[in-house]
């Protein structure tokens, strides 16, 4: 059976919209209402870089952030990271408000689009009980994301896909006409400026443009010439983008950009990536004859897959990537006779992928700590002294109002990425960690939680082993127990933020 076949097998047009109503808005919405709540949801261990950037232009214009004061003390304006993400970010809590619930809107939102886009190209594939698992496989991959780069990164990447599906789909020689050329340009347009938000999605991007061209090109769908127009097209197009987004000033842009990446720990030659790289391959290989387009999809899956092995891979878009194929080759492979079992099967993944989640917003209570933390956070600000927190501080008890604060990746080589020593905190410092941060997100390997919080003590939810990272299990059964640490006079003192039994000096600093 040919794709045009396959294409339009038994899917009436009613049935689509039907489909697209379903899988495209009311599952995402039921999803947003079971993992997008703002008092539930996981921060990323990351989001203090990015947060406070995005409040910051979305509120003055200025491309900057006060947390990260100690980190990088010369600069005014930031090109530590491509803008777009905060551009975009930044329109929006301009306009919804710069506190938690906002910023969980937006990346359900984020959630939402990234979720329709692929269920359009599944619905245009005829795999629709692809169409119908992607919201809920794709929920539990932005659970732990947090406000990453690749919330809008992944959305660019898949509206590009969407975008070049017609493309994708064709077989035969091309007709030369405007459509298929606005197509070309705008889908790679769309594809190139996905790494501009965020860098880690330029693998994906690269491995997707190479792998469709080729297949341009080996169908005769368009010939050198046109696929090097359409290229230079787009890229003039993207380069535009970066242009506005850096405010022209290259030349900062590429030493603050250069700068902060030889800082950054990772990268590297990454084994794992290439075992999937293969088995997104493998996949293709094997609906190859039944669907090629989605046979397509997935070799473009392997190639950014491939290339960000040697590039750069973060969680979300590698996750995305993998439930994409896995929905795709599944639904592809086997025939409509055997929808039940690949619902099962479908159903069972997104059991395994959810169930750390669903356990903590079920059995967990919350920490009743609230007021201890707001009133001695304030008397620490009103007596000048530098404060210290994480992630958990400035999204469950902040509101994201971080003014007068420090992020907990401070001093040394940056970054450090995480709090492991109470040595790093000068006379007259207060730092505030969550138990759910060095218990549950750094596993307690580190002297200083071990010497905070001893391992027993460390409650959590009922949970399967990892899936998604370290931030999809080990979640607390309070929400969220806050640590305070102070050093002052050479002493180190402890306190557990609304037990009520006062601070205690650390045997060991």
């Amino acid at each position: 059976m040919n794709q045009a076949s396959i294409a339009n097998d038994g899917a009436s047009p009613v049935t689509r919209v039907r489909l697209l109503l379903v899988s495209g808005f009311l599952l995402p919405l039921v999803c947003g209402l079971v993992f997008f709540w703002p008092d539930r949801t996981i921060p990323n261990v990351d989001d203090l870089f990015f947060i406070p950037w995005a409040m910051e232009w979305a509120g003055t214009g200025r491309h900057w952030n006060s947390l990260l004061a100690v980190q990088f003390p010369e600069l005014q304006s930031y090109h530590l990271q491509p803008r777009l993400h905060m551009v975009l970010a930044g329109g929006f809590f301009a306009v919804a408000g710069t506190g938690t619930t906002a910023l969980v809107l937006f990346e359900f939102l984020c959630y939402g689009l990234t979720s329709l886009a692929f269920v359009a190209i599944c619905l245009r594939l005829n795999l629709r009980l692809a169409a119908m698992f992607t919201p809920l496989l794709f929920a539990p991959a932005f659970v732990v994301a947090g406000f990453r780069l690749e919330l809008t990164g992944s959305l660019l990447f898949l509206t590009g896909l969407l975008v070049s599906l017609p493309l994708i789909q064709s077989e035969g020689p091309g007709d030369g006409s405007r459509y298929r050329t606005g197509v070309g340009v705008f889908g790679k347009f769309l594809l190139a400026t996905a790494p501009l938000a965020a860098p880690a999605v330029f693998a994906w991007s690269l491995g997707a443009i190479a792998m469709i061209e080729i297949a341009r090109l080996a169908s005769r769908q368009a010939g050198p010439v046109r696929l090097a127009v359409e290229g230079l097209a787009a890229l003039g197009l993207a380069l535009l983008v970066f242009a506005v987004s850096v405010d022209f000033e290259f030349a900062a842009f590429f030493e603050q950009f250069a700068y902060h990446a030889s800082r950054s720990t990772g990268g590297g030659f990454n084994d794992e990536a290439i075992f999937r790289a293969v088995l997104f391959a493998a996949a293709a290989g094997i609906v190859y004859r039944k669907a090629r387009a989605a046979a397509l999809l997935c070799a473009s899956l392997a190639a950014g897959q491939f290339l960000a092995a040697f590039l750069h891979d973060k969680a979300l878009i590698r996750n995305l990537a993998a439930s994409m194929v896995f929905l795709v080759a599944v639904d592809a492979a086997f025939s409509a006779h055997r929808a039940r079992a690949k619902a099962v099967l479908f159903a069972l993944l997104f059991g395994v992928l959810s169930f750390n989640f669903v356990s903590f917003y079920l059995l967990s209570t919350p920490a009743g700590n609230a007021k201890d933390v707001a009133a001695a956070y304030s008397r620490d600000l009103a007596a000048g002294r530098r404060v210290f927190i994480d992630e958990i501080m400035a999204h469950h008890y902040l509101d994201q109002q971080t003014d007068g604060a420090l992020a907990w990746t401070w001093g040394g080589t940056f970054p450090k990425g995480r709090p492991t020593r109470t040595a790093d905190l000068e006379d007259g410092d207060v730092w505030y960690v969550s138990e759910y941060t060095l218990l549950g997100y750094l596993k307690g390997h580190h002297d200083t939680a071990k010497t905070l919080w001893p391992d027993p003590q460390y409650r959590r939810v009922p949970q399967i082993p990892c899936v998604l990272g370290r931030q999809s299990c080990n979640l607390p059964q309070e929400r969220w127990t806050m640590m305070r640490l102070e050093r002052t006079a050479g002493r180190v003192l402890a306190e557990k933020l609304g037990e009520g039994a006062g601070p205690r000096v650390l045997e060991a600093d």
